[in-house]
């Protein structure tokens, strides 16, 4: 199936929010790299894919699903 339309957002940086102050969470409590995509792939549906790695310990969540859009 070819693929219209495609976005892909990468990040590696975490933060935690306390009393109100943000604080960059250190790489070493870092869950790894999280890749979110999304595309286009007819008409009304797409896919959404999530990926979280770890430099240790791999790939921590690895999940995709095909969604059809609601027309109302």
């Amino acid at each position: 199936m070819p693929q219209t339309a495609r976005w892909l957002f990468r990040s590696d940086t975490y933060f935690v929010r306390v009393l109100g102050l943000r604080f960059r969470l250190p790489a070493l409590l870092s869950p790894g790299v999280m890749t979110v995509s999304h595309a286009e792939i007819g008409e009304i549906r797409f896919l959404f894919s999530l990926k979280v790695e770890h430099p240790w310990f791999g790939v921590l969540i690895d999940q995709t699903a095909a969604f059809r859009e609601t027309v109302t």
